[in-house]
């Protein structure tokens, strides 16, 4: 049985919840900073034993990658999850922040978007500090030692080691540079995991502790759970990159209106003008796939109800119909997706449009102006805009995962300040009474909440008449006899009553059927008692708990014995 709050880290330690010191929450990420870690073989996973460059390289992942070339990979020959990057772990921690700022500032007022910072800012702030340290040294090879190169060839005295040390510090200063920019891409990714899976995890819980969807339909759930939580991985991923891109652009307009003149700010003007459209171009992409997922909502929820009810569609042979209604709504959805493709195409093909417009633009204006253009200077400002280049090409990336992160947060938001309505489930007076119904009307009201609240009040005063009417058609004394099972619909808009005056008593060491005719409630009636419909009046009283086997078996992807232990231990004997 589902309880009424999330059950899969309900055991968790209470004494992880204490504030601990410095050395405790860092002692593993500071042992990362060791270079070389050529006798830390203790973890499982090899990753938690990566010195930086093993951690920055990926080399702890050749092992993997020989076995697996030598022999078949299993997931056997895998090695084990880090605890750091396990659900269980990071969902904990993600959930004692999500009560701290629910307890801060209420359920509605709360933002996730605060506690996912709170969540991964000590690591976007070491990437912060990475990327910092990357834009130094790709500015140095460029500003400094190209140009000093450069000159020392135009030198009459030259000086060969002098030009020996200047190329090794070039190299140098390109492999520092890579490594950072590795090492960013690495604490990038394994934030990004860990954001993931902790919100993902959370989602989850708050879903199975419903005993019934209300307001959120079957399409809305798998999308939260698979694009969304994709859009926070991308968002973790690519948005602490730009953080350098200020930085980076001051720098630069300083060397080269040093080394050029004032014709340098051509350029870097060229750039800053491409920024915001580069943004405007992100955000109306981001906005074409907010469209594209909520017609991949209603996509979803058709096909669910199309394969829930296709033994009554081939009935009645509605087999094209429905075909076309998925059509449609695919063409729709595909359409947007296009839109948005052509969209990201053009802003990813900006970066390097600015920079060609910036270097031909500042050198002819600079030639134009009869200023001297040395083969020194020219080549260090090249050299510079396309430092910038390296940079801002990100941006485009970046501003769509933060758009589309902001709308999967709001609805991950909507599922975790969600809560299951009270239980109507009594318990039932006699010894011997098992199931009691006395005079019990119930309704699947809540379900109506389905559809966007925007479209159920456009559609209440459209549909007000006509539900009165079904109602006095389908529900008058002449064609529901008191004590029967009024139609099942679970979509039925204003609180429309599927169960009318349903009293019977089920008494221990008894056997009851139930029959009836498609629709007249047999479904709804073994919902009411597991207590997943809306009691309008009467009594409901179970003794004890219940088993209920679906119509609809619900397997997942696995062995015939993983689905039937289900996560337990398995048990030889029994």
């Amino acid at each position: 049985m589902v309880g009424e709050g999330p059950y899969l880290i309900s055991d968790l330690d209470k004494r992880s919840r204490r504030r601990r010191s410095f050395a405790e929450r860092y002692d593993h990420s500071l042992k990362t900073m060791i270079p070389v870690r050529p006798y830390a073989r203790l973890a499982p996973n090899p990753m938690d034993d990566a010195g930086l460059f093993s951690f920055a390289t990926f080399s702890w992942f050749t092992p993997v990658m020989v076995k697996s070339y030598r022999h078949t990979l299993t997931v056997d020959a895998l090695p084990p999850l880090s605890p750091y990057d396990s659900s269980d772990t990071n969902a904990q921690r993600f959930r004692v922040l999500w009560d701290k700022e629910v307890a801060r500032a209420g359920p509605e007022k709360a933002s996730l978007g605060r506690v996912v910072w709170q969540f991964q800012r000590t690591r976007v702030l070491m990437d912060t500090v990475v990327n910092i340290l990357c834009v130094v040294m790709a500015a140095i090879g460029p500003t400094v030692l190209i140009h000093q190169i450069l000159r020392q060839t135009e030198s009459a005295t030259r000086n060969v080691w002098v030009g020996v040390g200047l190329c090794v510090a070039l190299f140098a200063t390109e492999f520092t540079k890579v490594l950072f920019w590795a090492l960013a891409w690495a604490i990038n990714y394994r934030t990004a995991i860990r954001l993931k899976v902790a919100v993902s995890t959370l989602v989850f819980e708050n879903l199975v502790s419903f005993k019934t969807l209300t307001r959120i339909s079957v399409g809305e759930v798998l999308n939260v759970l698979s694009s969304d939580s994709c859009s926070l991985f991308e968002a973790a991923l690519f948005c602490p990159l730009p953080a350098t891109i200020p930085i980076l652009m001051v720098v630069c307009a300083v060397f080269a209106f040093f080394i050029l003149g004032p014709t340098a700010l051509i350029g870097i003007s060229v750039y800053v003008i491409f920024v915001p459209i580069q943004v405007f171009m992100a955000k109306l992409n981001s906005a074409f796939r907010r469209s594209a997922i909520s017609m991949t909502d209603k996509r979803v929820q058709t096909m669910n109800e199309f394969v829930t009810c296709i033994k009554l569609i081939k009935m009645y042979a509605w087999e094209k119909p429905f075909t076309q209604t998925i059509r449609d709504i695919r063409k729709r959805e595909r359409k947007l997706l296009e839109k948005a493709g052509f969209v990201q195409s053009g802003n990813s093909a900006l970066a390097p449009i600015a920079s060609t417009i910036a270097i031909v633009s500042t050198f002819t204006c600079h030639i134009l102006l009869r200023r001297q253009l040395t083969a020194p200077v020219a080549f260090s400002v090249i050299a510079m805009f396309n430092v910038m280049k390296f940079s801002i090409a990100i941006l485009p990336f970046s501003v769509k995962a933060a758009a589309e992160a902001s709308v999967s947060l709001r609805r991950m938001k909507r599922i975790l300040i969600a809560t299951s309505p009270p239980s109507y489930i009594t318990q039932p007076e006699g010894a011997d009474t098992v199931l009691l119904l006395a005079n019990a009307t119930l309704t699947w009201a809540q379900e109506a909440g389905r559809e966007s609240d925007s479209d159920v009040k456009k559609a209440r005063k459209r549909k007000k008449h006509l539900l009165a009417k079904q109602r006095s058609e389908t529900y008058s004394p002449s064609a529901s006899p008191p004590g029967a099972a009024g139609p099942e619909d679970r979509s039925g808009g204003g609180g429309k009553s599927v169960l009318h005056n349903i009293s019977f008593v089920v008494r221990k060491g008894k056997v009851l059927g139930i029959c009836g005719n498609i629709g007249s409630g047999k479904s709804s009636l073994l919902a009411a008692l597991l207590g997943q419909m809306q009691l309008r009046q009467g009594v409901v009283a179970v003794s004890g708990t219940l088993a209920y086997v679906s119509q609809q078996a619900w397997i997942f992807h696995g062995s015939v014995r993983e689905n039937i232990l289900f996560g337990a231990k398995y048990d030889h004997q029994r």
